[in-house]
């Protein structure tokens, strides 16, 4: 598979592992997905994502999307709230 069968597909880290994700935007539920996160019967809200760009960072929430850049990196887990 080739760039050109999929012109906007970009470079990404999930939890530090290199990753090809379509853009031009990510949600919340693909980067748990391309994390390996079964959110089968799960409470999503229970999981954090962070991400960074550059010198901009953010997070994610349920329903949330993030426009994506080449490089950009995301950490996602299990909340530490109780």
């Amino acid at each position: 598979m080739s760039t050109a069968d999929h012109p906007h597909e970009l470079q990404i880290f999930v939890n530090t592992r290199p990753k090809k994700a379509p853009g031009p935007t990510i949600s919340f539920a693909e980067v748990l997905a391309l994390a390996g996160i079964d959110t089968v019967n799960q409470d999503i809200s229970l999981y954090d994502i962070d991400w960074t760009k550059g010198n901009k960072t953010g997070s994610l929430t349920p329903g949330q999307s993030v426009d994506l850049e080449n490089g950009m990196k995301f950490d996602a887990g299990k909340s530490n709230r109780s």
